[in-house]
Formats: structure tokens, sequence, C-alpha cells
């Protein structure tokens, strides 16, 4: 905190009406020892009331009453703000079995909340159905926590937020009816709390993902467009940035890849990579694919070799294998063929060994692309074969089916086309963006 608490922040703090994200704030300002505020307390001055008239022997036992109960309420907060430290250790460890059956901690209280939505948040790339479980269980403790301590309006709030965050676990995992009925939860109880304003975006937030996932991106970029503008008014720039990238995406999905540059270039400086070291990289990775989708091969060499500095060594071997594969299509697009090839089987075998088919078989397309082009036309048969099983082995589904059948028929029979191969991976392609996308193949 910049300043001192204000007179209405320390109103609502004191009589257990101030929102569970400005507690916080005030909460560390106080235990941090502010002389000021601390020497004003103790004088049993009047914080709550205008004027420094003087207080009777009633007003002054009263005053002294509620301000015990608030440095109390103060010292336990402060205790659950450590203790959802170490929970949230033993979640990384093991997660709900090492807290519960090994350390024997009870699935209740502040601390226990605030680990269980900070771990679901942070495996949400990593395991979608564990993530779901965690919230769920937030969504338990918080219907639990006790009222008369935290206040019944900042208890609904922190429902309200585990409710959110349940529902954006639902959207990670594809389960779009039921984050729906959660989101509707949610908020139906944020109006009954106390109209903390960092919670409203918090929710506007996580729903713009959902109705960018259900493809209702003028909803999303209007939810976007509050979101940016209130974190703006927050003063926190690295979440209005954010806000400004997951809406750049959105432009890239309905076919505006250059719009989504523009406001890319717009959110990337707004972000705080200490905060959340893995949005730098979608940021970069985000942008060069909106460069390649614009056909600006060289710009897009450029933005890798310009943000390398910054992405360092720590991005991790995933999203290695995912730069180098952008390497290969800026390569393919400036027709430098061998780094193309070189890039592409990297590529390929990388996502092969980390087990992520989808990829990989991708991968292997790009690279039949590159033998086309190089005439290398038997090579390219067994490796669309090869590709083609892996499809149908992860369980490729509807249209995805039929045009992994035509193209893997096409090139058993020697009818395979470069057109029609490049018609195959764009379609795979789009099917990342849109599920429901319709595959036309072109022949000649």
């Amino acid at each position: 905190m910049s300043g001192h608490p204000t007179t209405t922040e320390l109103e609502a703090f004191l009589n257990g009406r101030l929102p569970m994200k400005s507690m916080g704030v005030v909460v560390r300002h106080l235990l941090h020892g502010c002389p000021t505020c601390v020497a004003q307390l103790k004088k049993g001055r009047s914080l709550l009331k205008a004027g420094d008239r003087g207080l009777s022997g009633a007003e002054d036992a009263a005053y002294s009453a509620v301000l015990d109960r608030s440095v109390k309420k103060a010292r336990h907060i402060h205790r659950e703000a450590n203790r959802a430290r170490k929970i949230e250790s033993l979640l990384v460890e093991g997660g709900i079995k090492a807290v519960v059956q090994e350390a024997d901690v009870p699935l209740s209280g502040l601390g226990m909340y605030t680990a269980l939505l900070s771990r679901s948040w942070a495996i949400r790339h990593e395991d979608p159905r564990e993530m779901v479980r965690l919230a769920r269980v937030a969504v338990e403790v918080a219907g639990r926590l006790d009222v008369r301590l935290y206040g019944s309006q900042s208890v609904v709030d922190l429902q309200a937020r585990a409710w959110g965050e349940l529902a954006n676990a639902f959207r990670v995992s594809d389960d779009l009816p039921e984050a729906e009925r959660a989101f509707g939860t949610a908020f139906e109880l944020f109006q009954k709390g106390t109209g903390d304003l960092y919670l409203k975006v918090r929710l506007y937030d996580l729903q713009a993902s959902f109705l960018g996932t259900r493809r209702k991106f003028a909803l999303a970029f209007a939810s976007l467009d509050v979101t940016y503008k209130t974190y703006i008014e927050l003063g926190d720039k690295h979440l209005a940035g954010r806000s400004l990238l997951i809406k750049a995406i959105y432009q890239y999905y309905s076919g505006f890849p250059e719009e989504a540059l523009k406001i890319s270039k717009v959110g990337m400086p707004l972000i705080d990579s200490t905060r959340e070291p893995d949005l730098l990289f979608q940021a970069v990775h985000n942008e060069v694919t909106f460069l390649v989708a614009c056909g600006r091969f060289k710009d897009g060499r450029r933005a890798l070799f310009d943000h390398q500095p910054q992405l360092g060594r720590q991005i991790g071997k995933v999203n290695s294998l995912k730069l180098r594969w952008l390497q290969g299509q800026i390569s393919f697009g400036l027709l430098d063929l061998d780094s193309a090839e070189e890039a592409f089987l990297e590529s390929k075998n990388g996502f092969e060994s980390a087990g992520l088919g989808f990829a990989s078989a991708l991968a292997a397309l790009d690279l039949a692309l590159v033998w086309m082009r190089q005439e290398r036309y038997s090579d390219t048969e067994v490796l669309v074969a090869e590709a083609a099983d892996v499809f149908l082995a992860i369980g490729a589904r509807g249209e995805t089916v039929s045009a992994i059948m035509i193209l893997k028929d096409a090139f058993e029979k020697r009818h395979g086309t470069m057109v029609l191969l490049e018609s195959v991976v764009e379609f795979l392609r789009q099917t990342q963006i849109d599920p429901e996308a319709c595959f036309t193949p072109r022949f000649e």
C-alpha cells in the first residue's frame, strides 16, 4: 500500500464489510506496524466518523471491543496466508491425498481455500481434471467459512470467486454445460456480496474465455473491453495486458490476424513476466503465429530473434518445441527448405517423445510438404501413411477422420498432390481453433 487506509476502508474493515481483496492490503498495512494508523487506533480516535470529537466512556468501550476483534481478525488472516503457502506446497507434492491423509490437514479455513484455488489455477495447462477437482473442493470449503469471523458478505464474495474458478476449470476440461451453470451461480452470488470490483473483473475475465471457447466472439470482445478498462482503473497493467492478449487470440480465431497483431502489440509491453512466466511465451508464440498467418515470414523470424533474450532458457521442453515448429513454418514460407526440414523433423520427434501425438503427426505433415517440394514422393507417401495412422490411433473424430482417410487413400494410390496435402494441413490447424470446422478437399 502506497498510502494509509482511507476512513471508508477502515470503517468497512472494522465492521466486517471490507472486500477480501482489499482486506489483504489493509491487513498487511496494519501488521507492518504503520505508526500513524496504530497510534490513532490506540488513542481510540474515531476513524469511523467525521471530525475529531471525543468519545464517551460507552463509545470508547464499544470502539475498543470492535478494535480488538479487528486486530484478532487481522492476525488470523495473516496466519491463514502463511497456512495457505504450506498447504499449497503439500498440494504440489501429492495433491489432496497428501494434504488430508498424509499431513492430516482438515479441508477447512481461508488458508485451505486460498491454496486450493491457487494450485487449481497453476495446473490449468497440465491437468484439467485435477484443476476441476481442486476447484470443487474450494467451493465446498468456501461454503463452510465462518461468517462471524469474515463477515457474511465477504464470505459470499469468496463463494462467488470459487464458483467462478470452478466454471473456468470446467471450460478448460471442455465441460461447457457445467461451466455455464457454474458461471450462473458465481454471478448470482456476486450480486449478494460486497460488490468488490476486483471480484467483478475477475469473473468477467474468466467468462470472456468461456465466451471465446463457445465462439461467441462479439460478447467475448465486449467482456474483454470492460475487463481491460477496469484493470487499468485499478492500476493493474499486467492483467490489463493479459486481457488484450486474450482478445488478440480471439481476433485471430475470428479470421483477422492483422487486427490480432495490432492488439497484441499494445498488450505485450503491459505484462509482467515475473507474475506469469508462461504468459510471455504465449504472447511471443501468438505474435509470431499471427505474422505467419499474415504471410509476414521475415517479420516472424525477426520477432523470434528479438524476443529470444526475454524468453531465456526457462520456457520448458514442449514450449521450445512449439517455437522450433514455428521456425519451421517460417523457413518453409521463405522457401528455405533445408532449414524447414530440420525444424519439422526435430519438432515431430520431440512431440512424439513428449507423448503429444496430434502435434507430432501434424508436424509430420508439415515435413511431408517440404518433401513434396523437394520431389521426394516415395518418402512423402510413407510419412503421410504414418501420420494418418497416428491421427486415427489417437481418436480423431468427425470430419477429421474423413480428411485423414482421403489423404491416406490418395497417397496410397499415388494420386496425392501438394494441393491436397496443403488443404488437409490447413484444415487440421483450423480444427485446433474451431472443432466444428468443415473440410473441403482441394485436389488441383
